[in-house]
């Protein structure tokens, strides 16, 4: 039996639609005529609520609740509130995220680039050091309960087993959670606290570098439960420096026993800031290059200057007249604008996100920039990096054997660009959309 059949309301909230629809029950879209907000309502399964099995997943659903709901933090989900409609049926209410899990992305075989994989772990270590500080693990950290949303920022969902040692399923022996992002201890029905969540955190980690689960589809591990110079290899890196701080890394907040891991997620925050600082350097030597380029701007505008009061007659102008200022300033609402969908653009593109025809893209948001500014570099630029990374991704394709869906993406690829090139030669090689 579903959780419900298609309401139109729970309490005082309209739903306005279904965001998930999973083995335990159904997360709706809803909409607070109060606050004039929209929400997420998650529910349960009624076939699920019988007998003592039922009343422990109860007590479990509101045992997330209470622990989301003392959770204030940026990068953690907010619950709002917990009831129980007119027939018993739990649910409880929580922030309305626009955003896509960070499985939805791995799922289609992308990995991220040590910067983005930084940036959300880092997130996250946040999230967790505030949550460990208020006495409650996570204990199923995992790509899909981790969100990405458009401004780059993380948020975490799903608190369901924290604290879960001390009820009926693990004194009874069942481990809750996701096997392939298990730390040793769940795996072995063991006690657990914050140093679960950290080893958990680093096979997320490993996952955004690589693009592949450490311990693979079942997640079974080696007997040692210990990461291989094999697995090291695989980690994507900017120099042996970086290579280095990995592996490190990697090593510890994966060791077997939590006493040889970083201890709390300070401790593992930390030991990734050498990492940090290296991806700041590129930024640095850029803005020193820009400095050290201004004297010779300077003396360039001054002979130009010169030419123009002294230059011989009928000889060409070396130092052309500079273009025309642009345009007037954009409006600040227009302005604020471009930069979030610059950021957008900028994001979906780095983690290969490029012309998807549901929800955001960077095709859509550097679009978005050039209706309001047409002139944009940035944007422009952007537009041609879409369409280089959209070409590897065609080759990707092709070189895999999967033909159909090569066709499929060039097919939309070709509409938003009809004018490449490339895109129609390989249009010819291919053929169209089978």
């Amino acid at each position: 039996m579903g959780a419900l059949r298609d309401p139109d309301q729970l309490g005082k909230y309209r739903i306005q639609g279904i965001l998930g629809e999973g083995g335990m029950g159904v997360v709706y879209r809803g909409y607070d005529p109060h606050l004039a907000r929209v929400v997420a309502i998650k529910t349960i399964r009624r076939g699920l609520l019988k007998g003592r099995t039922g009343e422990e997943l109860r007590a479990r659903f509101r045992r997330e609740a209470q622990a989301e709901g003392r959770l204030l933090h940026p990068n953690i989900v907010a619950i709002y509130e917990f009831q129980e409609d007119e027939e018993g049926l739990p649910f409880f209410v929580m922030e309305y995220v626009d955003g896509k899990s960070l499985k939805e992305y791995l799922s289609r075989g992308m990995h991220f680039n040590l910067e983005m994989s930084l940036h959300i772990i880092t997130q996250i270590l946040g999230a967790l050091a505030y949550s460990h500080r208020e006495g409650i693990i996570h204990r199923d950290i995992k790509p899909a309960n981790i969100l990405l949303l458009e401004d780059d920022s993380v948020k975490i969902a799903d608190f369901g087993i924290a604290r879960m040692e001390e009820s009926e399923f693990t004194q009874t022996g069942r481990v809750m959670g996701t096997p392939q992002y298990f730390s040793p201890e769940q795996r072995l029905g063991k006690k657990t606290d914050a140093r679960s969540d950290l080893y958990s955190t680093g096979l997320v980690f490993y996952e955004l570098l690589t693009g592949e689960k450490l311990f693979g589809r079942q997640g079974e591990a080696s007997g040692d439960f210990r990461i291989s110079e094999e697995h090291l290899a695989k980690l994507e890196s900017h120099g042996q420096e970086a290579q280095r701080v990995l592996k490190a890394v990697m090593t510890r907040v994966l060791a077997p026993s939590p006493e040889e891991r970083f201890q709390n997620a300070a401790e593992f925050a930390s030991a990734l800031q050498p990492l940090m600082v290296q991806q700041e350097e590129p930024v640095r030597r850029r803005r020193n290059l820009m400095w050290l380029a201004l004297p010779a701007v300077l003396v360039i505008s001054a002979a130009a200057v010169w030419w123009q009061a002294t230059g011989p007659a009928g000889l060409p102008n070396p130092f052309p007249e500079p273009t025309p200022p642009p345009p007037a300033a954009l409006p600040p609402e227009q302005q604020a604008k471009v930069l979030q969908m610059l950021k957008i653009g900028n994001l979906h593109l780095r983690v290969g996100r490029l012309i998807l025809p549901e929800g955001s893209s960077a095709y859509a948001a550097y679009q978005t920039v050039l209706e309001i500014d047409p002139g944009n570099a940035e944007a422009r630029a952007g537009m041609t990096s879409v369409q280089e990374n959209v070409l590897e991704q065609l080759h990707e394709l092709i070189d895999q054997g999967r033909i159909q869906s090569a066709r499929d993406e060039l097919a939309l690829a070709r509409r938003l660009f009809p004018d490449n090139r490339e895109l129609r030669a390989m249009e010819s090689q291919i053929g169209g959309r089978g």
